[in-house]
């Protein structure tokens, strides 16, 4: 019986030893650790093939999410793979395992770059393979304690960005963006020549038959020493994007104005537009949202295909973001929902005005991912009328395992002129094994526009000259239907010896405004014989 006590006792001694020793190891985080290393369930969606080049500055600038998803990523400033020169200040060991790395432009701005534990990094994260990389990278050449220890050497770093919470941590950057993982360090990089393209400001809205504008900005390093040609796609039907000067000159640091236009007949709502810098064999882009309201009044829908990257102008419920994976046109869609089971409602939703004239239509693209049935999970979309207090349903509770793209356009005239709500929705019941999840993409509100055209009137209508004398009458031009030409003014059937002239001779554009016609008559003109104003576009 003592030979058994002191058995178990012995075993007892040595789990305890394996214990503390488990406990001994590396300590790991906690906070969105598994975007940090990961193995959340929007990993998937960053492209490590792809490397984005960036500055310490385009990252601090960045909006920071309020809230910010504990196991969700924020598109595209978490799905991208971003690469910066800086310069590495100092570092240390984290408690939790990580080499924390402060990064500063020398122009005033830092922030933190993060490198765990490869023990730290689950088995199936896409980043491990880099972590691992970036880690050994660095213990060739410092070696981390858990104080900081001043480095002040060139730095190229390559990683994922991160939002972390604030608490003071530091080199944090103002709106707590990291890189986090870096998946690669090279110390004292050679110079590259390259260039970075930007927008200021990075949204333009025109009424339709207006137009906006914005400043494209570029900027060299490295001895880049081209001209830098600027041209836009991605324009809604009847928009055209022009830019003065149309390239920048030779090495290619400058600026120019990017003026968006859009027709009367171009449906309102909000487009991606790429807008593409190429000098030499480097090609660069930065995208500009451009809104277009509609010409009958109303507020129209903001960021309705999405392409901020996030969902700003929405409101949103339940599991919401907006993905690359989800785009319908452009880069960027919204998913409600995920691909992992989640319980009840997830939607976004917001209120804007309906034009008042025009005939509203409120227009969306939806893909239906729903291996269910209708009776348990569904898509449906609603619009609340805000002065009525009445909903109508866009789109009937559907539930489709094909996740084909599918157009809903729905009549809104009985709302023209008012506050209305637009929800988009998805329904998963939480039950393993068919999560639900929805894309919706390219909101949009559509109305009919008039055909640009222009009238002509004159008045008096009539004008008497005596031989040998002159009269005069005023002609006076109106457009309508986002008419925008200048008028040119002519005469003809004048009696002879007769002349006609106008002052002005033609309209400006976009077309309305008045002239004075002044009919003479020589000495040697016939009486009783009428004159003929003719008016041409110009």
């Amino acid at each position: 019986m003592n030979g058994i006590r002191a058995r178990v006792a012995l075993l007892a001694i040595g789990l305890a030893v394996i214990l503390l020793s488990i406990n001994a190891g590396a300590q790991c985080g906690v906070e969105r650790w598994s975007v940090k290393t990961g193995t959340d369930p929007d990993a998937g969606l960053v492209n490590l093939s792809s490397t984005t080049p960036t500055t310490i500055a385009t990252m601090v600038g960045w909006p920071a999410p309020n809230p910010i998803p504990s196991n969700n990523r924020v598109s595209p400033y978490e799905t991208t793979v971003s690469q910066l020169n800086a310069t590495l200040v100092e570092y240390k060991l984290e408690s939790d395992s990580d080499y924390h790395l402060v990064l500063s432009d020398g122009n005033g701005h830092t922030m933190i770059a993060e490198i765990p534990a490869p023990t730290c990094v689950g088995s199936g994260s896409p980043f491990l393979n880099g972590i691992t990389n970036a880690r050994n990278e660095f213990d060739a050449v410092y070696t981390a304690t858990g104080s900081f220890h001043t480095a002040n050497i060139p730095v190229r770093v390559t990683g994922v960005g991160m939002f972390d919470f604030l608490h003071g941590q530091t080199g944090v950057a103002p709106n707590g963006i990291e890189i986090h993982p870096v998946l690669d360090i090279v110390f004292n990089p050679s110079s590259t020549p390259d260039f970075t393209i930007a927008t200021s400001p990075t949204s333009v809205s025109a009424a339709q038959g207006g137009s906006g504008t914005t400043t494209i900005t570029t900027t060299v390093s490295g001895g880049f020493n081209n001209a830098v040609s600027l041209s836009a796609s991605g324009l809604p039907t009847g928009a055209t994007a022009t830019f003065s000067p149309t390239s920048i000159a030779t090495p290619g640091s400058g600026s120019s104005t990017l003026t968006l236009a859009a027709a009367s007949s171009t449906a309102a709502g909000s487009y991606a537009v790429t807008v593409t810098g190429t000098g030499g064999s480097t090609t660069h882009t930065v995208n500009v949202t451009f809104t277009v309201t509609s010409s009958g009044g109303g507020t129209g829908v903001t960021n309705g295909g999405f392409e901020t990257g996030n969902s700003s102008g929405w409101a949103t419920a339940g599991t919401a973001s907006v993905i690359a994976g989800a785009a319908h046109t452009g880069a960027y869609g919204a998913q409600l929902g995920s691909t992992s089971p989640t319980n009840g409602d997830s939607s976004v939703s917001q209120t804007f005005t309906l034009p008042s004239s025009g005939s509203p239509k409120v227009s969306f693209w939806y893909s239906n991912h729903c291996p269910d049935t209708v009776t348990y999970d569904w898509a449906t979309t609603t619009l609340t009328d805000n002065s009525t207090g009445t909903t109508a349903t866009l789109l009937a509770k559907t539930c489709s395992a094909t996740a084909t793209w599918t157009n809903v356009t729905y009549d809104a005239s009985a709302s023209a002129g008012h506050s209305v709500t637009l929800t988009l929705t998805s329904h998963d019941d939480n039950y393993t094994g068919d999560a639900t999840y929805t894309w919706y993409d390219d909101v949009i509100i559509q109305t009919s526009t008039a055909t640009p055209d222009f009238t002509v009137t004159t008045s008096p209508t009539s004008v008497t000259a005596k031989q040998g004398a002159s009269a005069t009458t005023t002609v006076t031009t109106a457009v309508s239907g986002g008419f925008s030409n200048a008028i040119s003014l002519s005469a003809s059937g004048l009696p002879t010896g007769a002349s006609a002239s106008f002052n002005p001779t033609s309209i400006a554009a976009p077309g309305s405004g008045n002239s004075t016609l002044t009919l003479t008559a020589a000495a040697s003109t016939p009486t009783g014989i009428p004159a003929f104003l003719r008016p041409a576009i110009a």
